[in-house]
């Protein structure tokens, strides 16, 4: 009686056949309009949503994954759910998704590759449509489980060449580069960078490349304890900035991202310390939305950007499968210099 009933639902369900069939389109045609995919003659596009309009439509989740043999979600793995690098990246990832008709689950890996592998076999075993990791590490037990992934695969933030997936990345040495050169125009010559762990993140290792390339481009001299790297929360900032900052030294520091700057300002703060008049301050990424204007210098991808971007990306492959993996560099950078 159960099953019979579940046909009864299935068979009053609207499908992209039915949708073909009164448009006078193909399925894939049909398909590239409902997943919002570029490339689309406007007339095709008023076919299908008067279709849409005309027959009721709605892309119900299961009917789609029955019809498809996937479940339209889309597995998302960050490294620090509390990090606004992540949050603001999957806030435009997740929006260009859900225009398209697709669910998100985000997994918050605490930058352990255990997890990520365990997400992505549960993404594997339910037949999600597609897997978006944004760590920015490399892991051969990770890269394993994604290829035994049928399903596509954009890696997002990812420098590490490969030939397996597709990968969209900022431009994370440009940042570093002109996050240390403003510093340097501002007359400092002793600029210090909090990095974080860059033997296995290479978005850090990419910053601070950045930050070495305009050292040496400006002629000036980089010592060992002028590289510090620590933890990419706020503690972390806050613990280096009290081997660097003893109010003496005219120094700036070029930070890693959002969080260590707050740390370090805050431990300045508590010495008296007043940023340009102290010490001078820059971050290599695009504080959060709701930081209103910065005291500090910021340069970086526009993040809800580049999500949006992993996103299309993701959805092209849905559509075409096919196609050899790309690496896309979005080349965009939002500059503050207050």
């Amino acid at each position: 009686m159960e099953r019979s009933h579940s046909k009864e639902i299935l068979k009053n369900v609207i499908t992209i056949k039915d949708l073909a069939t009164f448009s006078g389109l193909s399925k894939s045609t049909v398909s590239r309009v409902i997943n919002n995919a570029p490339n689309v003659k406007p007339e095709t596009r008023e076919r299908v949503l008067r279709a849409i309009e005309k027959l009721g439509y709605q892309p119900d989740i299961l009917a789609r994954g029955m019809v498809t043999g996937s479940l339209p979600m889309v597995l998302v793995i960050v490294g620090d759910i509390q990090n606004h690098y992540f949050t603001q990246s999957l806030a435009g990832l997740a929006s260009r998704l859900e225009q398209s008709g697709f669910m998100v689950t985000v997994v918050d890996s605490g930058y352990e590759h255990e997890r990520e592998v365990t997400s992505i076999h549960m993404a594997r075993i339910c037949h999600f449509a597609g897997i978006i990791p944004m760590t920015g590490f490399s892991s051969e037990l990770v890269n394993l489980e994604l290829k035994e992934a049928d399903c596509p695969v954009v890696l997002l933030n990812c420098h590490r060449d490969n030939d397996l997936f597709d990968r969209i990345y900022g431009n994370d040495f440009r940042a570093g580069y002109q996050a240390t050169q403003a510093l340097i125009a501002r007359g400092y010559r002793k600029v210090y960078h909090f990095s974080g762990n860059s033997a296995s993140s290479v978005i850090s290792s990419e910053r601070e490349r950045g930050y070495r390339q305009a050292m040496q481009d400006a002629g000036l001299p980089i010592t060992h304890e002028m590289i510090l790297s620590g933890d990419l929360r706020q503690e972390g900032g806050y613990q280096l900035a009290q081997i660097c900052l003893n109010g003496q030294d005219p120094i700036a520091i070029c930070c890693n991202n959002f969080l260590m700057c707050l740390g370090a300002m805050k431990y300045a703060q508590q010495q008296g310390m007043t940023i340009w008049k102290d010490y001078g301050m820059a971050i290599c990424e695009q504080p959060p939305s709701f930081y209103g204007n910065s005291e500090f210098i910021y340069v970086g991808p526009n993040l809800q950007e580049i999500g949006k971007s992993a996103a299309d990306l993701l959805l092209e492959r849905i559509v075409h499968p096919g196609k050899p993996p790309e690496s896309r560099l979005y080349p965009g950078l939002d500059i503050y210099v207050p």
